[in-house]
């Protein structure tokens, strides 16, 4: 078994020595790893594809959702597997494998004793990513919020900067056009946001598409219509602290397809696996079965 680990040590739960004890005790009986600590995320994204290219069984990304961003990106295509060690604070890929931020122990067992399953991908604009991404107010939060306050206050760090943003927005007037689905959608008028998800927890196990599965060649699109500042709010708050359905509210449409395109006046951000990648106007599409993932 050869196996690269790609480490990001500026991740919020990081410690380096633990990773080394829980990788020498877990990895050893199956032919060890080779350690890369990557100065970037570009050069991330390089070692994982140099991996591939060398047939490696298994990269490992250790870190938050950009690091394994990074690593998707250079395995995307590939018959290389991705394993995941999430470290990050918002945590979705490892919250869709259920594994929690900073349990390297767990997350080594999983990659020593779990199945390989070929998975689909999202891609926006030419970037892949593995579990969501997001255009509008979901991206500026992203956008706005330093990696200080992450480092510092968590999940909280989110939460205060959800807020921050939320009253600073000002809607971008959207031609939305969803195709490949049972029913094309063309949608032209302000929105808040969009999220697009190929696994069902956007975050911290909020379910925000309980029917979006990664190996079902579709993308499931969550559109906030306009409504008031006060109803968004309220609508984030009891589906992110209480887990209500978010397709209960009127002002939210749940869609499927296999592209998207959306342009918007004025151009407004957007995000791909938390990391923001630029702004509108933006094509998304599913890249069916495009990566191996390690999963429970």
């Amino acid at each position: 078994m050869r196996r690269m680990i790609i480490y990001n040590p500026r991740a919020r739960a990081t410690h380096a020595k633990r990773l080394s004890q829980a990788a020498d005790a877990k990895l050893a009986a199956t032919g060890g790893y080779e350690l890369k600590v990557p100065r970037s995320p570009n050069e991330a994204t390089d070692l994982a594809r140099q991996a591939a290219q060398n047939d490696y069984d298994q990269v490992i990304a250790v870190g938050g959702d950009g690091t394994i961003n990074a690593v998707v990106e250079g395995l995307a295509g590939s018959q290389t597997a991705l394993g995941i060690v999430p470290l990050g604070t918002g945590n979705a890929a490892g919250s869709n494998l259920n594994l929690r931020a900073g349990d390297i122990a767990a997350a080594m067992d999983l990659i020593v004793q779990g199945n390989t399953r070929r998975v689909d991908l999202g891609r926006m604009n030419g970037r892949h990513f593995l579990t969501m991404a997001g255009i509008g107010l979901d991206a500026q939060v992203a956008h706005e919020l330093h990696d200080a306050w992450k480092r510092r206050l968590g999940k909280i760090a989110f939460i205060r900067q959800f807020i921050r943003s939320t009253l600073s927005y000002k809607l971008s007037h959207c031609h939305l056009e969803i195709t490949g689905g049972e029913e094309d959608i063309v949608l032209d008028e302000p929105l808040w946001a969009m999220l697009i998800c190929n696994m069902s927890i956007f975050t911290w196990r909020v379910n925000v598409a309980p029917d979006a599965s990664p190996d079902d060649g579709q993308l499931d699109f969550i559109i906030f219509h306009r409504c008031s500042m006060r109803q968004l709010i309220s609508l984030a708050g009891d589906n992110f602290l209480f887990g209500v359905d978010i397709s209960r509210h009127p002002y939210v449409t749940i869609a499927q397809g296999r592209r998207m395109q959306i342009s918007a006046q004025p151009p407004t951000h957007w995000q791909a696996d938390g990391d923001v990648g630029g702004q509108t106007p933006v094509t998304a599409e599913v890249i069916p079965s495009a990566l191996d993932l390690i999963v429970p």
